[in-house]
């Protein structure tokens, strides 16, 4: 997690101070699973009295029941248990700026997982941030999750082995200690995952959209092939906004300056982070237009959110 600039309230940012930090995504952590997709279910065969034995009709899988999760500053309220598969979430939140929800699995305690989170987004300098940043990929393994704003809700899904997992809520507002809601996955599920309607994949050298575009409404496919522990959020922009104004954008945020102008129009939604190797599936419904795809999880190299070092690209949505 760390910080993402929120717009000045009146004017460009060369018309006053630097803009505010508003907390933005989301720790570390995560899950299960290999890439989305249906889990094979082989057919059995039994023996019938005096007909010899049949093979058993196949089920078709049925479609993801999706949970209703609504996260708050101090509150998860989501289910306790899940079966194992794919499992679907529909996130939503009523809390003005915007909450983060990232799904995990760790290695140490939770009190110790969310007390390391705490320290990465309090961190007083880049190498504090950096070293905290290393503490907390290490403990965790992270399966994405939703980043939502109010009215503006996000399906998630994830295929989860059997286990514990957490799903963290997360204030972008704030730096208190995040909340965790524990999850116990277990028993066979026997569903199949929403079919995605494009892909957003992580390179080691940034964000890969074809032709830039993304569909407005539907089910993306975001897949982490950046070596990195990694987010995919969406900000809108305004109508217009240029590569090199963006560019410039990012580069004065880098540098501890106002920016020349302030392209983000809007809150964040989207997915929290991934770790390397990791993919899963995010139902959204956007309004149409410019947007800037980000990263802003805080490196454990340079301690900056991923997006000051680059990984950022301006897609439109259709």
């Amino acid at each position: 997690m760390t910080s993402l600039p929120s717009t000045p309230e009146t004017g460009d940012a060369s018309s006053g101070p630097a803009p505010s930090r508003r907390r933005l995504l989301l720790g570390a952590g995560a899950t299960a699973g290999a890439l989305l997709g249906s889990l094979a279910v082989g057919s059995g065969a039994y023996a019938a009295p005096g007909s010899g034995t049949h093979t058993a009709p196949a089920r078709r899988p049925r479609r993801t029941a999706a949970h209703d999760v609504v996260v708050t500053a101090d509150s998860v309220t989501a289910p306790a248990r899940v079966p194992a598969g794919p499992v679907s979430f529909r996130v939503s939140t009523p809390t003005e700026g915007g909450m983060g929800l990232p799904l995990v699995q760790v290695s140490v305690p939770i009190d110790q997982y969310l007390d390391d989170l705490t320290r990465m987004t309090n961190a007083a300098t880049p190498a504090e941030a950096a070293a905290a940043a290393a503490v907390v990929e290490r403990e965790s393994v992270n399966l994405g999750g939703a980043a939502v704003q109010p009215g503006t809700d996000a399906t998630f899904s994830q295929i989860l082995w059997p286990g514990r997992y957490y799903l963290i809520a997360y204030d972008f507002d704030g730096s208190a200690r995040p909340v965790a809601h524990a999850l116990t996955v277990d028993g066979p599920g026997y569903c199949e995952p929403p079919e995605p309607v494009d892909v957003i994949r992580h390179t080691p050298s940034g964000f890969w959209v074809p032709g830039g575009q993304l569909r407005a409404s539907g089910t993306h496919l975001i897949v982490n092939d950046s070596g990195l522990l990694n987010e995919a959020v969406l900000l809108p922009v305004r109508p217009g906004t240029t590569a090199a104004e963006v560019d410039a954008f990012f580069a004065a945020l880098r540098d501890g300056t106002a920016p020349p102008s302030y392209p983000i129009t809007g809150g964040a939604v989207g997915s929290p982070p991934l770790s390397p190797g990791r993919s899963a599936r995010l139902g959204l419904s956007l309004p149409p237009g410019g947007y800037l795809l980000s990263s802003w999880i805080t490196s454990s190299t340079t301690g900056r959110p991923r997006a000051f070092d680059g990984f950022y690209k301006l897609v439109t949505l259709t």
